[in-house]
């Protein structure tokens, strides 16, 4: 009897082990688990520059944000540390280094797809006034009263942000875009055109392999081609 005891005493220590062990497994899952966003198309992102046009420097800071963010996959924060000269060597041999913001990687090349060297070289007029204004030496998200100060995360979010609830309010689909939806259509393009999720790891500078399969596995749970498809043939008619 004291030896049945002794059993079902470990027993049930292995059963709480493994309750406990399978909370934590679906703590972690659900912390993982993404808002939903809709990725940013090619449609998408005309709307988004036509939206942000005017001739103010705060304008043109906006389309290059938005730019940058379509043709990188970077997220929104690492924005901020460029400096004039990477965009010079972006328009010159089609890459820019990235200083990331997360652990991994401390910066990145970002390597221009034939698209992207198009979308970039259809805002050069936007660069060439950012060249005219400034050094090569200094940022380039600046504000007009601090020139030579890094711009805050918040305005530079709340610019980009003002233009896509711009935008999906006036689409009757309303698709949830944010500044991250850049990041999202990006990686799944990416994925879409390889095939190969350690390669796209490496490319958005992921340190775990299952951040990027998030990402991948949600844009596949929810059928983007169908999403996107309905943007382009409801909302662009």
């Amino acid at each position: 009897k004291q030896q049945l005891d002794g059993v079902l005493k470990e027993l049930n220590i292995i059963k709480q082990e493994r309750e406990e062990k399978e909370a934590r497994k679906q703590a972690r899952a659900n912390h993982k688990r993404l808002p939903k966003r809709d990725p940013i198309n090619s449609e998408l992102y005309n709307l988004l520059i036509k939206e942000s046009e005017g001739s103010s420097y705060q304008a043109t800071r906006t389309r290059i944000a938005i730019c940058l963010l379509r043709v990188t996959g970077i997220r929104i924060g690492e924005l901020l540390p460029l400096k004039v000269g990477q965009l010079e060597t972006l328009l010159k041999e089609g890459w820019i280094s990235i200083d990331r913001l997360k652990k991994g990687p401390a910066n990145h090349k970002a390597f221009l797809t034939s698209e992207g060297k198009n979308l970039v070289k259809a805002r050069k007029r936007d660069f060439e006034f950012l060249f005219l204004m400034k050094d090569k030496d200094s940022y380039v998200f600046t504000s007009d009263r601090k020139p030579n100060q890094m711009l805050r995360r918040e305005t530079i979010t709340m610019d980009v942000n003002k233009v896509t609830r711009a935008v999906s309010k006036s689409l009757p689909s309303k698709p949830k875009i944010t500044s991250h939806s850049f990041r999202v259509g990006y990686i799944y393009q990416l994925w879409k055109d390889t095939k190969d999720i350690e390669f796209v790891r490496q490319t958005i500078g992921h340190r775990r392999l299952d951040s990027t399969s998030g990402y991948v596995n949600q844009m596949t749970d929810e059928e983007p081609e169908n999403r996107i498809s309905s943007i382009n043939k409801e909302d662009f008619k």
